[in-house]
């Protein structure tokens, strides 16, 4: 299954489609548009840290919104590349699970 996630065809689409969703930084900072350029330099740890069970996700920014009563909503927000990770792996598990 692993190596269902990490294939370079799952990656790109993973990698695009997380551009496309645009969204804010976390607390890395990292903005969508620095992904590429990120992974071409960190891709290989990156994977051989969760092939070798090494991977550890970043702390999620905690961001509060103002909603409409007055009242503050807390959300959390991920890294670009943790958000990158799930949507990699949401691709891969995904169709385990549709109805045929």
């Amino acid at each position: 299954m692993i190596e269902q996630v990490i294939s370079g065809k799952n990656i790109q689409k993973a990698i695009r489609q997380t551009v496309s969703n645009k969204g804010s930084a976390g607390v890395d900072g990292m903005t969508v548009s620095e992904l590429k350029e990120y992974l071409q330099t960190h891709q290989t740890r990156l994977f051989t840290n969760i092939v070798n069970e090494k991977y550890r996700p970043q702390a999620i920014l905690g961001v509060e919104i103002l909603k409409d009563n007055g009242n503050t909503l807390l959300i959390g927000v991920p890294t670009v590349v943790e958000r990158m990770l799930q949507q990699d792996v949401r691709q891969s598990v995904a169709p385990q699970f549709e109805l045929k």
